[in-house]
């Protein structure tokens, strides 16, 4: 009788198909991106590469067996590298983003931050061509819009002012996304609206609070036209100016 059998293959992924590339083409740079890096457990991740990330030394780590098997295979005797010891390759680059504001993930510690060069880059509130979110409008009506930038800028100064709440609640300049240029009002209320009374102004006392009359979310159903009626109490709120067009 034949019995199935369960065999175990090493399969690389994204870091080993890119470093055994980098090692093997060292006339060109190779670049590494992890978007979002603190939606996972960095410290389990990486594991020992981590210690390869600290390139003011040359710290060496020994492989795993399969690895070293397939290294050895890829590397075809690559003069630059043992394939019994990882060493990042001097091409190789890796980049990654986090989002500071994003809640209940998981901390980076000091050793692993460390090693990596930051730069912040802050929310642009500049109506430039360059900032494609200058563009946005959510449309309340047929002939009534306003500026998305000009709302999360007055939303985003009320946030940062309260003690209670600080620059990690703020909103990005594409927490909504939009080909078109367009937010329509339902998009805007079940994200925006919805992110500012459950995470941000829920529990704000009616001063610091741009929810006024404890309006419950619910308030602003049916959206129209109640949903209409409360994000224009908003934006007088925030003195954010409507505009209206003519057919």
């Amino acid at each position: 009788m034949d019995e199935d059998n369960i065999r175990y293959e090493f399969v690389p992924q994204a870091f080993t198909n890119i470093y055994v590339k980098a090692w093997n083409d060292l006339e060109n740079d190779y670049y590494l991106v992890i978007e979002e890096i603190n939606r996972g457990n960095c410290a389990e991740i990486f594991g020992d590469i981590f210690q390869l990330l600290d390139r003011t030394n040359d710290y060496e780590i020994t492989p795993s067996k399969e690895l070293k098997e397939y290294l050895t295979l890829k590397l075809n005797n690559n003069p630059n590298i043992d394939a019994e010891k990882l060493l990042l390759p001097p091409n190789l680059n890796i980049l990654a983003t986090m989002n500071t504001s994003d809640q209940s993930l998981f901390p980076m510690d000091s050793a692993f931050k460390r090693r990596w060069d930051w730069e912040y880059i802050p929310i642009n509130y500049e109506r430039s061509e360059t900032n494609g979110s200058s563009k946005f409008k959510v449309i309340i009506s047929e002939n009534e819009s306003f500026s998305w930038l000009s709302f999360i800028q007055a939303v985003n100064t009320l946030i940062k002012t309260n003690d209670n709440l600080g620059m990690d609640k703020c909103l990005g300049n594409y927490f909504i996304k939009t080909q078109s240029g367009s937010i329509e009002l339902e998009t805007f209320i079940n994200k925006a609206v919805f992110y500012l009374w459950n995470d941000v102004f829920k529990d704000e006392i009616e001063e610091n609070n741009i929810f006024k009359d404890k309006t419950t979310y619910e308030d602003f159903f049916p959206i129209n036209p109640n949903g209409i009626k409360k994000v224009k109490e908003i934006l007088e709120i925030l003195q954010v100016s409507v505009n209206e067009s003519k057919k």
